[in-house]
């Protein structure tokens, strides 16, 4: 009871700082997003409260303190806007009310905290402050369980041990959804150890080495899940890094020296769990979730509109190869599909494009200017971070989890930011520009 009530005044003394400035309140709802007291540090005392009151603090600050502006990246502001609109509506039709109530409310919470976080990055501070937040979250998971990898030599494995997992509840979820964000952590990780500024200049020096430590204990703890996922999604993150580097043929040999390594590190029972990738067909873990997909697909076939709503897949019980119960749909798509129809889905699938495509904005208008180029390093990390997370979700039902929006956010936040930089100088010259012109000629 003693560590709840400290906690609860350690929670309560962090208050004030909202009403100071509304993004301490971004940054103190994400850590309790991330890490949630009750199922993290045990601290149960009104923790349902707990983030529900940063939330409202937070928007209450920012409405009476922010500057408002329109975020140039308008096309992702929209559509996670119009998402969450759409969810509204199809949560009206919902085929398992009861069971839709739960993730409505959820997911209402996740996406609009996720815009009102996306109004306010409107500096390199911030920006960085929330991937320091999203690091630093994973590094709570991530250290702890290279270790037990690493002590144990991999002793783990599905039914003859312990395997990494994150915190029940919390949206780093099981070992699965755990693998998925160790994934998305890895460009981060290096872009803070290329570019943090937010330390204090005695600590910078001490931020590379720390932040490499963290990319090594992620790819370690992805060993540890033993999920075919962190395989999946963890090659195609290095392979990202590889292709999407600087300079090449450094990254790609580093990244063929870190994948050799990797296997080097392995153990038999890792490596054995890795080949039923080939051979699904006898997997009755893999064939559950193609019954599921399919049963997704004709379910938006009867509701094509607005799907079944949130929470459907617990009718698909009994539909499901080898499984009594009901299954998640196992992929970000198919989840959208079913829940959302195929509006849903296709909102969904343009929010990725324009958040890439924002992305890539970023790093083409950034070119020539050399100042702006840690901007075009946090893009590309961005969209790394969101093919880890696409091609990670295609195993695991994460569409309404907090990770693709905080994407959102960063990619707004960028462009914005990156086109207010770059139109300044233009401001600038002009009013030169007029007084030359009106110069008499001597």
């Amino acid at each position: 009871m003693f560590h709840q009530l400290l906690f609860l005044a350690f929670y309560l003394g962090l208050l004030p700082t909202v009403l100071m400035s509304p993004f301490a309140g971004v940054l103190i709802y994400d850590w309790l997003d991330y890490l949630p007291p009750g199922e993290v540090y045990s601290a149960t005392l009104l923790s349902d409260y707990l983030a529900f009151t940063i939330g409202a603090l937070t928007f209450f600050s920012w409405l009476v303190q922010e500057k408002k502006s329109i975020p140039r990246s308008l096309p992702v502001m929209v559509l996670m806007m119009v998402i969450l609109l759409w969810m509204n509506i199809t949560a009206l039709y919902a085929l398992a009310p009861q069971a839709a109530t739960f993730e409505w409310v959820r997911t209402v919470k996740v996406i609009g905290f996720a815009i009102l976080t996306a109004q306010m990055l409107t500096t390199r501070a911030r920006l960085e402050a929330l991937v320091w937040a999203f690091v630093l979250s994973t590094t709570y998971f991530s250290v702890p369980s290279a270790i037990k990898v690493i002590v144990s030599g991999g002793s783990g494995g599905i039914g003859a041990g312990e395997v990494v997992e994150g915190a029940g509840g919390s949206f780093f979820g099981d070992r699965v959804g755990l693998a998925v964000v160790l994934s998305m952590t890895l460009p981060f990780a290096l872009y803070l150890g290329r570019q943090a500024r937010l330390l204090p200049s005695r600590w910078l020096r001490w931020v590379k080495p720390a932040m490499l430590g963290v990319t090594a204990s992620c790819l370690v703890a992805l060993i540890g899940t033993f999920a075919r996922t962190a395989f999946i999604a963890g090659s195609a993150t290095l392979l990202m890094m590889g292709l999407r580097s600087r300079r090449k043929l450094l990254g790609v040999l580093t990244v063929a020296a870190t994948a050799l390594a990797l296997f080097a590190l392995a153990p038999e029972n890792w490596l054995s769990r890795m080949d039923s990738i080939i051979h699904y067909h006898d997997d009755g873990s893999a064939m559950s979730r193609l019954s599921a997909w399919k049963w997704a697909w004709e379910l938006a076939l009867k509701h094509p509109i607005v799907g079944g709503g949130f929470g459907v897949f617990v009718l698909d019980a009994g539909s499901i190869t080898g499984r009594p119960g009901w299954l998640d749909a196992h992929n970000i798509f198919f989840q959208m599909l079913g829940e959302q129809g195929f509006v849903g889905l296709g909102l969904f699938c343009c929010l990725i494009l324009a958040i890439y495509r924002s992305c890539a904005v970023v790093q083409k208008r950034v070119r020539a200017h050399e100042e702006l180029a840690w901007t075009a390093d946090l893009a590309r990390a961005t969209q790394i971070g969101l093919v880890a997370y696409v091609v990670g979700g295609s195993f695991i039902s994460i569409a309404t989890t907090p990770f693709l929006y905080m994407l959102a956010g960063l990619a707004v936040g960028t462009r914005s930011l990156v086109e207010r930089a770059l139109a300044a100088p233009a401001r600038n010259r002009a009013p030169a520009a007029a007084g030359a012109v009106a110069q008499p000629a001597e």
